[in-house]
């Protein structure tokens, strides 16, 4: 889909946020502007996206996957274990007429229903950041480092150099592709400022040859 840059965060901007978020699951809306930023990275910088089969591993309302298909993606399957956010992703995905290309699937992410040897081409996600599901960074990094070839995602620029470790110990390597710093308005109870700030570092893993792992 030949799509200009403005046109995607457009499109992104129109998929809603999760309408009744739960903190356990640390569900924050990605923002349009880091989602397309992302994404057009990933199309025009690296070539993985159109074409390819990708997965968007806690999906949310679906503004990463969706935005993979719009940019051209081959076939995308959207992970959630949330079925809330899913129904509203398949109506974006309905809106946005790139319904044909997606799958959505309703399951959790620590034991995903999919064949091993890296089945995907792509890996996109904003995972929840470990804080109040101790580990479910790497865990998310980890299974989405089986399914996928490459993987783009986005962690606490806090954890960045923690990240890198356990992405060296997978046998794989990453580089950071940008930070930025992320503001949300007040979505739980221990949001206490009109506006809620935090560092991110986005970062892109490709699986080493054998030889260099």
């Amino acid at each position: 889909m030949n799509i200009k840059r403005k046109q995607l965060e457009r499109c992104l901007n129109a998929i809603p946020p999760h309408p009744k978020p739960r903190v356990e699951l640390e569900q924050y809306t990605t923002p349009t502007t880091t989602a397309s930023t992302l994404l057009w990275i990933a199309e025009f910088h690296y070539g993985d996206l159109s074409g390819k089969k990708v997965i968007d591993l806690g999906c949310g309302t679906g503004r990463l996957g969706i935005g993979a298909a719009l940019l051209g993606a081959g076939y995308v399957v959207m992970v959630d274990i949330d079925e809330l956010p899913i129904q509203l992703a398949k109506k974006a995905a309905v809106d946005l007429q790139v319904d044909s290309v997606i799958d959505f699937l309703a399951a959790d992410v620590s034991s995903p229903p999919f064949r091993k040897g890296r089945p995907f081409d792509t890996a996109v996600q904003n995972p929840p950041f470990g804080v109040h599901r101790r580990g479910f960074d790497i865990l998310f990094l980890r299974t989405a480092c089986t399914l996928a070839s490459v993987v783009y995602s986005l962690h606490k620029r806090s954890t960045e150099n923690f990240v890198r470790k356990k992405v060296t110990e997978m046998g794989s390597s990453c580089e950071v592709l940008f930070q930025e710093v992320i503001c949300i308005p007040p979505m739980f109870f221990f949001h206490k400022k009109r506006r809620h700030c935090f560092e991110v570092s986005a970062i892109r893993v490709w699986a080493r040859p054998r030889a260099e792992a």
